[in-house]
């Protein structure tokens, strides 16, 4: 079984490359320590090759294989050597290895098949030893002959040369390793040959062999040389010199080697330390007794010290241990060798927790094991996802808000078509009875009742979005001014009222009316919450939304605006309530005062108006209402009074569509009553069905808006298609909304909104049926 003598300071290395050996049944013999392997040698032992590390404390690899040439190199063969290093790699190590006399070199880390191959190939095949070339260039081969013998029984290999010139001139030349130079030379001066040799063969030693009486002063006029001896002395000695001379030039070269190494070692610790203080990560290496033993600068900026404080104190100090329910989620492993980033805290020196997400690896400073940790700060990201969950919060409530606005429009539709049964024959007991006769009060009792409802309906339409009757340029101060006022003779507090009207452009597109109830409802609303005393302050502006604002607020959208904010000093909101108070029916009201719809409407008729509203409020500190409408591209302000006429009987055949039939019913009751002829079907296909008939006079169809199968949009195309004279009035449980004023633009000549009364019907037929004025729009309601 061959042996294997293994050299390496490193006890993990050192382990691993015997391991590999002992695979193939090697004789391992392991030492972690060059003097304790001298000293086996030296007690006979001869390994049959040898894995020896370059750098090692005590005797180095380099200063090793030079003691191994002295030790065996005089009685037996020098065992062939495996340097191995991880420090030195290249052409370098392998040029000066040769010169030290080193089989082979491996850095490391390299393959174990490698590795163990190369150690088999030296075993079973030990490589020659290298010896060196010399050349002697004498023209008087006589007086170096004897020379020439004594390196030849040494094995040198020798190449003599005549002249310094047959050098110069030769081609394909084994580099040497010595020159001896027999002086003088018969075409030139040995000076002359030196230099050329030193410039053509840097690496060589140069030895120059003259008489004794001038070998004295030959180095005062030359320094080129690298020695100058007799021709008469010890051919030995020449030997010992020029071996010696290899050694110390290959030592040079390694302490060259070394400080490159050296330098660019210092030069990359610069680096990692640069690179290690500014990293924005704390960064901590603490022992296995718990104490720091290094931490950035910025990392211990982040927690409030020096890091000269820091080093040497215990770990704990900035981050105590977790208790059972503190510990954060584990996030998904990125990095090598299985660590994983985790959630934790770290103390602050004021006292306050750090967020950060944090790993620890196990690295080598200062010469021993020690734990890296690295904490990344989360405050910002724990800032996003809170207001990410904030947005979405605030996503959600306007997605509500939007269902329940569709639910509220349906249910204030059909609650309409109910309530104008309940209104028609109510207005016809009236209109039948005296005053002063039951029925006539049970008809009042009846009806009153019915406008209460109309109005709860109304509000439930404002905040579905479905009550924008018209558009028109309003000045938003005017209607300021007009709720101010009333505001101020109706409320019977001590609260003070102030405007700061500031907007240069205070014009809006929308509907004056309901404008006028947004404003009147938040004025109201900030006087109940200030009590008997305080102070309503009205403020508007002009402001431009970006769309980088915008994209933060829900429900926002870029553009100019006027911007209308009513603050009170009253008592505030909490979040919670906040989150709730544009939801219909909630309230904060006691029972008996207020419906919980008075905000609700707000947030459809702004919303309807493409505007924003937003609240800013606390317990104790008061509220503000911010209420963003469009600014209005023009100034110019248009307005038609509403008009009115008496009710009146009239002739004619009036086509009644409901698919409502108790609605239908109490349309015909009213226009019977009226003298009119009344025909009522429940769908659209039916008129067609009537007016398709042209020996049938229609002069007038009271078509509702909302119909299964066919809508009453398409049911007016092809009335029109069939009798394009014909007069249209529409009836629907909706406000006058888009659709509405489509319709109308297309030739509808009249709107009225359920539920009606005698008079609000007969009034419509009458404009429709006026001859002078037959496309008038008639009904109830403010137009443009």
């Amino acid at each position: 079984m061959s042996s294997i003598l293994v050299i390496n300071d490193d006890p993990v290395q050192l382990h691993l490359l015997a391991s590999w050996l002992e695979k193939d049944y090697f004789a391992v013999n392991r030492f972690v320590c060059s003097e304790d392997a001298w000293r086996w040698l030296q007690e006979g032992n001869v390994p049959d090759a040898i894995v020896l590390d370059l750098h090692m404390p005590g005797i180095s690899g380099w200063r090793f294989c030079e003691l191994l040439h002295s030790f065996f190199g005089s009685t037996q063969a020098v065992p062939p050597v495996l340097a191995v290093s991880a420090t030195y790699t290249g052409i370098d190590a392998h040029d000066i290895l040769k010169d030290l006399g080193a089989s082979a070199f491996l850095a490391l880390p390299t393959e174990p098949q490698r590795f163990r191959q190369q150690v088999c190939e030296l075993v079973e095949n030990p490589p020659s030893p290298q010896r060196p070339h010399v050349w002697m260039v004498s023209t008087h081969k006589s007086e170096i002959q004897r020379i020439h013998h004594i390196f030849g029984e040494r094995g040198w290999q020798v190449v003599e040369w005549q002249a310094g010139k047959q050098v110069q001139v030769a081609v394909n030349l084994v580099l040497p390793d010595i020159v001896l130079i027999d002086h003088p030379l018969s075409d030139m001066t040995s000076e002359e040959f030196v230099i050329w040799c030193k410039v053509q063969y840097p690496q060589a030693m140069c030895i120059v062999l003259g008489q004794e009486s001038t070998a004295r002063g030959y180095p005062a006029h030359s320094i080129h040389a690298d020695a100058y001896l007799p021709k008469a002395c010890d051919p030995l000695h020449i030997i010992s010199l020029c071996e010696k001379g290899r050694w110390e030039r290959a030592l040079s070269r390694v302490e060259h080697l070394l400080d490159i190494r050296t330098d660019d070692l210092r030069e990359s610790e610069a680096q990692f330390k640069e690179l290690f203080e500014t990293l924005p990560d704390v960064l901590v290496i603490y022992d296995f007794q718990g104490k720091i033993t290094h931490v950035n600068s910025l990392g211990a900026q982040q927690l409030g010290y020096l890091p000269s404080v820091l080093n040497g104190k215990a770990f704990s100090l900035i981050r105590p241990e977790p208790s059972s329910g503190e510990s954060g989620p584990t996030l998904p492993s990125s990095a090598p060798g299985g660590a994983r980033w985790e959630e934790t805290v770290l103390r602050q020196k004021n006292g306050s927790n750090l967020p950060v997400e944090m790993m620890e690896r196990e690295v080598q400073f200062l010469g021993q094991r020690q734990t890296l940790f690295i904490g990344r700060d989360l405050t910002a990201r724990k800032r996003m996802e809170e207001e990410n969950i904030a947005l979405e919060h605030q996503l959600r409530q306007v997605q509500k808000m939007e269902a329940i606005g569709r639910l509220a429009s349906g249910v204030a539709h059909d609650m309409n078509n109910t309530l104008t049964a309940i209104m028609a024959h109510a207005s016809l007991f009236k209109i039948q009875e005296k005053t002063d006769t039951p029925l006539w009060a049970a008809g009042d009792v009846i009806e009153k009742a019915v406008r209460r409802g109309k109005e709860l309906t109304s509000q439930l339409l404002g905040y579905a979005r479905q009550g924008k009757h018209h558009d028109v340029t309003v000045d938003t101060h005017d209607v300021i001014q007009e709720v101010m006022t009333l505001l101020g003779r109706t409320i019977h507090k001590m609260i003070t009222f102030r405007t700061d009207l500031s907007a240069t452009k205070p014009y809006v597109l929308g509907d004056p009316n309901q404008l006028y109830q947004i404003l009147m409802n938040l004025g109201v609303n900030a006087c109940d919450a200030m009590g008997e005393r305080g102070e309503l302050l009205v403020q508007t502006s002009n402001e431009t939304v970006t769309q980088e604002y915008a994209s933060r607020v829900p429900g926002l959208h870029a553009g100019d605006y006027v911007v209308i904010r009513v603050t009170d000093t009253g008592t505030g909101m909490s979040l919670e309530t906040q989150r709730h108070i544009f939801e219909p029916f909630f309230t904060t009201k006691g029972r008996g005062q207020g419906t919980g719809m008075g905000l609700a409407m707000v947030y459809g008729i702004v919303k309807n108006h493409r505007g924003y509203i937003g609240v800013t409020s606390s317990p104790g500190c008061g509220t503000t209402m911010r209420v963003y409408l469009p600014d209005a591209l023009c100034a110019s302000l248009k307005d038609t009074p509403v008009q009115t006429t008496k009710p009146s009987h009239g002739t004619g055949h009036i086509v009644v569509i409901d698919d409502e039939k108790d609605v239908g019913e109490a349309a015909q009751a009213i226009l019977e009553f009226l003298g009119y002829q009344v025909t009522v079907v429940l769908n659209g296909k039916e008129a067609l069905k009537i007016c398709r008939d042209l020996t049938v006079p229609v002069d007038v169809v009271l078509l509702d808006m909302v119909m299964p199968e066919m809508s009453g949009a398409t049911c007016f195309e092809e009335l029109r298609a069939i009798r394009p004279d014909l007069k249209v009035i529409l009836c629907t449980g909706y406000d006058r909304n888009h659709a509405v004023q489509d319709l109308l633009n297309q030739g509808v000549v009249g709107f009225i909104q359920k539920p009606y009364d005698v008079d609000e019907l007969a009034h419509a037929c009458q404009i429709v049926l006026r001859d002078d004025n037959p496309v008038q729009i008639c009904g109830t309601e403010r137009v443009s």
